[in-house]
């Protein structure tokens, strides 16, 4: 559903393997290997991810943790309509699908800084609040690519300066649906909390 319909941006890097030559002659490649370069392994970003589901929205780091608390009681009168991405300050926050930059958040109210990116091709939208305070280069308009940098885990919109965290929203149709079961969360890298509900 959301994997499938997203065109992926790759980004490789490798050297490339060059048969070693002399003056005049070209060497064949069936010569010692000692004529060739060795190549690099190609990295691809995002990582592919199975069908239907999203690459994980943050580069995660040891103190990596989710909190599942999709539909958590907020006050009296809402539900949290996302996760919390615990950790990981300052890493690297990515779009999970490639799409349009419809809303920017600036640091007012409990949202901090942050986006709303459109994906068309899934009429989905997904929403990234309490980043740091840094807009990469974009505006709203800007289109953004699967597994392009939009931000950095921050902490803006929240209390405590120790509360580092990405709260992220998964929007078909703009209604909220619990994005855990969507996500690629590698277990070995980044803890996930039993349910958190009201």
């Amino acid at each position: 559903m959301f994997g499938a319909a997203c065109a992926c941006h790759f980004a490789a890097t490798a050297s490339p393997r060059v048969a070693a030559s002399t003056e005049g002659s070209i060497a064949r490649l069936d010569q010692p290997g000692s004529a060739l370069q060795t190549a690099e392994r190609l990295m691809l970003r995002p990582p592919p991810v199975p069908d239907g589901k999203l690459m994980f929205p943050v580069a995660a780091a040891s103190d990596c943790y989710v909190l599942d608390n999709f539909g958590d009681a907020r006050g009296s009168t809402r539900l949290h309509e996302g996760i919390d991405i615990m950790g990981s300050a300052g890493n690297e926050v990515f779009a999970v699908a490639s799409g349009v930059f419809t809303k920017r958040y600036t640091n007012t109210g409990t949202a901090g800084w942050g986006w709303t990116l459109y994906d068309e091709s899934t009429d989905t939208y997904y929403k990234y609040f309490h980043l740091a305070e840094d807009a990469g280069g974009f505006d709203e308009g800007s289109s953004v690519n699967v597994g392009d940098t939009i931000g950095y885990v921050g902490n803006s919109g929240t209390f405590g300066v120790d509360n580092f965290h990405l709260h992220f929203e998964v929007r078909p149709n703009n209604v909220a649906i619990d994005p855990l079961s969507l996500l690629v969360v590698d277990r070995n890298a980044c803890g996930v909390s039993p349910p958190i509900r009201a």
